[in-house]
């Protein structure tokens, strides 16, 4: 039996769509979206019978064509608004009953019906199932046209092209279309849904097949709940559960063993739809055997009456006519009938009363025991915070006590640096150039005994990388003294006191680099070099001066 399903949406850039992306998809076709400078492409796409692209009457009695590239940019060129509404889809359901041809002219009659309503291009684009679709549960029988309308109208310019102009009324405010004296938008939608009735009945009745109605099941008098709808995400984590259950049941295949795969919802909603549909199906099933009794009950005692009647001698003393035991056999029948009815409804109703309660109570069970899971999983969150919050405590004090303990050995280092008596040997403590001397072989012992404290076990990997910081730091200011120092020697007036001073701090500069470890940074080593290159360009510029007899 086809069943009725005529629904619509817009497509609007305030989503985060786009009518090329969407027509793309729909078609299954590459195409260009100018607008953005993307290329959408799903050519590859399974389920896409057929896609085509129908005009309204007016401009097909011209002759004139256009391609869907062309169309949909620009039905996105037309639009200015970051939040405008660039294309409109109908979705219909076509009936499984019919043939492939003829679902085909189904969907292209009521889209040239929508197309010439509006004075907008449609986009018909019919799909099937998937193989993969079938496999997670789908419909084999869901075959359904998506239809996508310009939401402007489509005019001929003076070169004969195809231009998209004014807003098609199904655009319209409800506040402009009063003015325009048209119905509200939501009545507008009824009228489409009843159009799409009118079309489908008229090609199922020519097969003599159930038609559809576009009422509502409560206009129907069908006591059916709408399910909820799912949204994305949660669509998302159904298929991706029945995934994983199908990649389980093949490997557990493979493996000669059997798996049963679990069917059961992976989000709330899903629970909550599942428990929906049940009660659905128990209301049909309801009504199918209720209307099954009475109507075989009624059956029952007409039939006996009748034969009662056909096999039994009036009495002698009173004839009876035959009409009148007919009849009286007829309303007992019809009593009786309606007492069934009436007590199987009751039955039906408490039926559908109890499993209503005993679902909303299962549902509950679930809810609260879902609620019991988060809160065991909140309290072990906090859990886990407060032991990340203890262990980074923890960690802060022990760096904060390390980094005390390096503070203490350095001062340490340093204090017998400066203690070494050696470091003065021959040296004018008071000359200016001399203290730099000193203070280079003072940043020697430092470095020698920083390296000792790097290579000594006992050091944690956070006082290392303190220890190498520290050490960095004393070569660039030792190279830094260096600098200053030949600077000063640069600036005295006797040659030979020039040369005397230049040779000390070029040993001491030496000494220095010989107890640099290799493992200190680039930075560092290029500063102590371009120290130590300039010192021994200026010996060698003194050198150079006393061959050519230069005095001073």
């Amino acid at each position: 039996m086809a069943i009725f399903i005529a629904s619509t949406k817009s497509i609007s850039r305030g989503k985060g769509q786009s009518a090329v992306a969407s027509a793309s998809y729909r078609a299954g076709e590459k195409l260009e979206d100018k607008r953005c400078g993307k290329v959408h492409d799903y050519s590859k796409r399974y389920g896409v019978m057929s896609a085509d692209i129908i005009l309204p009457s007016s401009l097909k009695d011209k002759k004139v064509t256009i391609n869907r590239g062309e169309i949909w940019n620009k039905a996105e060129q037309a639009e200015n608004r970051k939040d405008a509404r660039v294309a409109r889809e109908w979705l219909v359901n076509l009936p499984y009953e019919l043939s492939e041809k003829e679902r085909k002219e189904l969907a292209h009659r009521f889209s040239q019906k929508l197309a010439d309503r509006y004075g907008v291009i449609a986009d018909c684009a019919i799909h099937k199932p998937t193989d993969k679709e079938i496999e997670r549960g789908a419909d084999p029988r869901n075959f359904h046209a998506h239809i996508m309308l310009t939401t402007r109208k489509a005019e001929l310019n003076d070169n004969n092209e195809i231009v998209l102009t004014d807003k098609s009324t199904a655009e319209l405010s409800d506040k402009k279309r009063r003015e325009l004296g048209l119905e509200r938008m939501s009545h507008e939608v009824k009228q489409v849904r009843q159009l799409w009735e009118s079309v489908a009945n008229e090609k199922l009745a020519e097969h003599g097949l159930d038609l559809i109605d576009s009422s509502s099941y409560k206009s129907q008098g069908i006591d059916i709940e709408p399910q909820l709808k799912m949204g994305s995400v949660a669509t998302k984590l159904e298929r991706r559960k029945y995934a994983e259950e199908l990649k389980k049941a093949k490997a557990a295949k493979e493996k000669g063993e059997s798996y049963e795969i679990d069917k059961s919802p992976a989000t709330k909603l899903g629970v909550i739809n599942e428990i929906i549909n049940e009660r659905n199906e128990l209301i049909f099933n309801l009504e199918i055997e209720d209307n099954k009794l009475i109507n075989d009950k009624a059956e029952q005692i007409i039939f006996a009456k009748k034969q009662d009647i056909e096999h039994t001698t009036p009495p002698p003393t009173k004839a009876i006519s035959t009409d009148v035991v007919k009849s009286n056999a007829v309303a007992q029948a019809l009593a009786l009938a309606k007492s069934v009815k009436s007590k199987r409804e009751q039955e039906k109703i408490a039926e559908a009363k109890a499993r209503a309660e005993e679902a909303m109570r299962l549902q509950q069970q679930r809810e609260a025991e879902q609620a019991k899971q988060q809160a065991i999983e909140q309290a072990k969150l906090e859990q886990a915070r407060v032991e990340a919050e203890r262990a980074k405590q923890a960690q802060a004090e022990q760096r904060q006590l390390e980094i005390n303990q390096f503070k203490e050995a350095k001062q340490e280092i340093y204090v017998k640096a400066r203690s070494n008596p050696d470091h003065f040997k021959n040296i004018e403590a008071d000359n200016p150039i001399g203290q730099k001397i000193i203070a280079i072989n003072v940043a020697s012992e430092a470095v020698r005994k920083l390296n000792t404290y790097i290579d000594d076990p006992t050091t944690t990997d956070y006082q290392k990388r303190y220890a190498v910081g520290e050490r960095d730091v004393l070569i660039d200011l030792t190279a830094e003294q260096a600098r200053k120092a030949l600077t000063v020697t640069k600036e005295l007036y006797g040659r030979s006191d020039r040369k005397t001073h230049t040779n000390e701090l070029q040993g001491a500069l030496d000494n220095f680099a010989k107890v640099t470890s290799d493992n200190v940074s680039k930075e560092a080593q290029k500063s102590l070099q371009d120290a130590q290159q300039a010192i021994k360009d200026y010996s060698n510029e003194i050198n150079r001066s006393n061959s050519y007899g230069m005095r001073r």
